[in-house]
């Protein structure tokens, strides 16, 4: 296996990994895609496989163009966009099964009639953009929490907020489009299977753990997480993928057991000697492969596994 990384920036870490690298544009620049043709062209690739949410939507949006020149491990960019867009993900869902009540504001007078309507303040409330990446934007609305321990006791991106200071923040500026939705407590389950059309090959499940609440988000980033037996989890990600069949591997975000979000991407995931998802779903792809060969890799699942996320370096 020959591996040309690809990167907007020449000091991403994981070029340490790659047999080639190449400088390309972000993924959101018009210039991204005819970059990469180039480059499959250049290298003679056989098959690229997006990593991030932008290169998965601006890819899987080219489909047809980049699979003239080589395989694309995508989904279908309508399937694609829906799950970018947490509220076009609820609406498809909405009336197929349980979903989170939810709103699409655009001031602050329409996110306080949802707020009010979802019970806040007795009720906390979320409010999120539809679109967007590691929390950015994500608070929790709420009249519960002490403001005096937040302020010396809780690091300084603290998720919470009062309406007051939401008004107060936003005073004479134009609210972006929002979603406001019913706070989802409970344990944080991720679904990561490998996928046909929908058809789930093989599944794991992974429990996030927190070394400390005041450390780290519920959400965002990954930090620890076990690899866990969760048959109902995995029951209602097979339900979800029934409604949105997406292909080869795709994260599903539970909490509570109602669905988050999903990330039509490969995400975070713990792997073992004889089980690594984005290879068999790079195998699966490139027709070496077949579904019933991926299948029998369920019984390799490393149950019990954990993983802890930590900040390290590369001298150079």
């Amino acid at each position: 296996m020959f591996i040309l990384g690809t990167n907007a920036h020449e000091q991403a870490v994981g070029i340490q990994m790659c047999d080639a690298f190449e400088e390309t544009p972000w993924a959101y620049e018009k210039n991204y895609v005819g970059a990469i043709i180039e480059l499959v062209k250049k290298y003679e690739i056989d098959i690229v496989f997006p990593q991030t949410s932008w290169e998965m939507f601006a890819l899987s949006k080219t489909g047809d163009e980049i699979r003239k020149h080589c395989r694309l491990l995508a989904s279908d960019h309508e399937l694609v966009n829906v799950c970018e867009n947490k509220y076009l993900m609820y609406e498809h869902l909405k009336g197929k099964m349980d979903v989170p009540e939810y709103y699409l504001v655009h001031s602050i007078d329409e996110l306080e009639e949802a707020a009010a309507k979802l019970g806040y303040p007795e009720n906390d409330v979320v409010f999120k953009p539809p679109i967007g990446k590691g929390n950015r934007g994500v608070r929790v609305m709420t009249e519960k929490t002490d403001r005096f321990d937040l302020l010396f006791n809780d690091r300084p991106f603290a998720k919470y907020i009062s309406i007051d200071e939401l008004r107060k923040t936003i005073e004479g500026k134009e609210l972006p489009e929002l979603m406001v939705m019913e706070y989802l407590d409970g344990r944080e389950y991720k679904v990561n299977p490998v996928l046909v059309k929908g058809k789930m090959l093989i599944c794991s499940v992974k429990d996030r753990l927190s070394v400390s609440k005041k450390t780290y988000f519920a959400s965002g980033v990954a930090m620890e997480c076990e690899v866990i037996s969760h048959d109902e989890s995995v029951e209602y990600g097979k339900e979800v993928m029934k409604h949105i069949p997406m292909d080869y591997c795709v994260d599903i975000q539970l909490r509570g057991g109602v669905l988050m979000e999903i990330n039509p991407r490969i995400s975070t995931f713990i792997y073992d000697d004889n089980y690594c998802p984005p290879y068999l779903a790079l195998k699966l792809a490139m027709g070496e492969m077949t579904e019933t060969e991926v299948e029998g890799y369920q019984k390799n699942v490393p149950i019990g596994k954990k993983m802890f996320r930590y900040y390290g370096q590369v001298d150079y």
